[in-house]
């Protein structure tokens, strides 16, 4: 038996021994210090894309159309950083200072193109308005193209943003004919 003890034995007594209570209170102060502390520690927030001011659909999106603001909450299928829609387009209008999300932004830059249509019925083109989610349907009933977005409107001229396979269908029909669209 030797008197010296190693350090895993001098941890091992410590441990055993019962803490005085002034160690006690000063531990107990330390974590009402720390608790009270991290109630008033600010929330970082999560970041996330705006629209720096309104903007029209169809439009792709440069530097200076949005701005990265801290949200107290996240938002579902939203960017935190401007470098990933730059560049993209908007498939309807967005509002400055609302968070751009994949919903809003097409596809693929390419996979778009816009087309003027005229509508059959002008009572129909003075209630479709810019943003508005529109079919588009021949003469003979056949649906052209589903949920284009509505890019601008001339009296009875509706300029439509869909994918660039309908967009040529489309195009092709209202040379003939003009063509009903309805609103979604």
């Amino acid at each position: 038996m030797t008197l010296s003890s190693t350090f895993f034995d001098r941890i091992r007594s410590l441990a055993r021994r019962r803490p005085s209570p002034v160690w006690r209170r000063f531990l107990a102060l330390g974590l009402a210090l720390t608790g009270v502390s991290t109630a008033f520690w600010p929330d970082v927030g999560h970041p996330a894309v705006t629209a720096a001011r309104d903007l029209p659909a169809g439009v792709p999106l440069s530097a200076s159309d949005v701005r990265v603001v801290s949200l107290t909450a996240p938002v579902a299928g939203s960017f935190s950083g401007a470098d990933s829609v730059v560049g993209r387009i908007l498939d309807s209008p967005a509002r400055a200072g609302v968070p751009l999300t994949d919903f809003d932004l097409a596809a693929a830059p390419g996979d778009l193109a816009s087309v003027a249509v005229r509508v059959a019925d002008q009572g129909l083109a003075d209630v479709v308005r810019v943003g508005s989610r529109v079919d588009v349907v021949s003469p003979s009933a056949e649906v052209l193209a589903e949920n284009a977005s509505v890019r601008e409107t001339r009296g009875q001229v509706v300029v439509l943003t869909l994918p660039r396979r309908n967009a040529n269908r489309v195009a092709a029909a209202s040379l003939d004919h003009a063509l009903a669209v309805t609103l979604r």
